[in-house]
């Protein structure tokens, strides 16, 4: 028998959606999938072999349930804390429900800026807490701290918070970051930033809320160095909060690979790293643009300022993706699966042919609509 707190909890829309476009392709149909969040690049070769010198060299075991030293060091001084302040976890995702399970209250509100990665509503249904949206579709999808300030109350027990934004590319600069985190410790609230798309960001740059006292900020290399599958994220919060989070993080995650965590900090150590993440956000840039000038004339949207998302306004976005998917083999996100009833999200991680064949069979399926 299910568990009740499983039960409440549906399949990810983008996992069916998922399943839609491989039940079409198998029919015969050419489909373009703009609905995957991860970079269309391969790991860099680079990575590939200082992972495989590292797991000859003997990273094959446990490491520290908080990661091998020299990375958390790399870690600390971007960010300038304390190695004992950072902690390695298998991918952000591990990080998030780590956290989550540490501090969310059953029977308490989790705030949640809306629309905002899908993952934050489920989270918080596993420890049976009330989700509470702030809407931040009227102000370009930025949260402003003011309007934190009147939705967050005494049963409030986190915050989550996500700049550069998935799925709407939007990016919060340091002053208001900051303004958002000075709330959340005036009222004693968990504040969680999770900063995955920091680095992948066009015109604005993005604030970071790391060395907050009350601030758990969550990053990984899956979207900066196209490592989805390699499972390394990291968390970084004071002492306390993280003696909370490894509570949960021995059990669940016990240590991220040990092989994947020497790679990483090779090429960080080498100065490779910054320039594999620099060449695709250049490539991300072009995409972006030519995204955004195909549709700004025929949807109202907004231009993004990060991440690889757009996310442009319809009437019923679940039905309009399934028809467009139907009609055109485009495969785009229905916003419902982030909070919104009125948009679709679509990923410009894709190669530039598709993009312009798929932008070209949007339009059109827009204009008839």
């Amino acid at each position: 028998m299910e568990a009740k707190r499983v039960s409440e909890i549906s399949t990810s829309m983008i996992r069916r959606m998922f399943e839609v476009v491989e039940q079409a392709r198998k029919s015969g149909k050419e489909i373009i999938n703009l609905t995957i969040g991860e970079p269309d690049f391969d790991t860099h070769l680079e990575i590939i072999e200082r992972a495989y010198k590292a797991m000859k060299e003997g990273y094959t075991h446990y490491t520290s349930n908080f990661g091998i030293a020299e990375l958390r060091e790399v870690i600390a001084e971007r960010y300038g804390v304390s190695e004992e302040e950072v902690m390695i976890t298998c991918g952000a995702s591990e990080a998030l429900l780590n956290t989550s399970l540490a501090f969310i209250e059953e029977n308490s509100e989790v705030v949640i800026p809306t629309p905002s990665f899908l993952s934050y509503f489920t989270y918080s249904k596993l420890c049976n807490a009330r989700v509470k949206p702030v809407d931040t579709s009227s102000n370009n999808f930025e949260l402003k701290a003011e309007d934190l300030n009147e939705t967050v109350s005494d049963k409030t027990s986190l915050v989550f918070l996500n700049y550069p934004n998935n799925p709407t590319g939007a990016v919060l600069d340091q002053k208001a970051m900051n303004a958002i985190a000075e709330v959340c410790e005036d009222k004693g609230i968990i504040l969680v930033s999770d900063e995955v798309y920091d680095s992948i960001y066009y015109d604005k740059k993005p604030g970071t809320l790391a060395g907050k006292e009350n601030v758990v900020v969550i990053n990984a290399f899956s979207k900066s160095l196209a490592m989805t599958g390699w499972r390394i994220g990291y968390i970084i919060a004071n002492k306390d909060l993280l003696d909370s989070i490894l509570k949960v993080h021995q059990v669940n995650g016990v240590c991220a690979p040990a092989f994947a965590q020497k790679a990483v900090y090779d090429v960080i150590k080498d100065g490779l790293a910054e320039e594999i993440t620099k060449s695709m956000v250049r490539e991300f840039r072009k995409r972006r643009d030519f995204v955004y000038d195909s549709l700004k004339d025929v949807f109202k949207v907004s231009k993004p300022e990060g991440a690889f998302y757009i996310f442009p306004q319809v009437e019923n976005p679940m039905e309009f993706a399934e028809k467009l998917l139907a009609e055109t083999g485009v495969a785009v996100t229905p916003g419902n699966a982030f909070g919104s009833e009125r948009n679709i999200r679509i990923s410009y991680a894709s190669s530039m042919e598709n993009l312009e064949k798929a932008m070209e069979k949007i339009r059109q399926f827009a204009k008839a609509y």
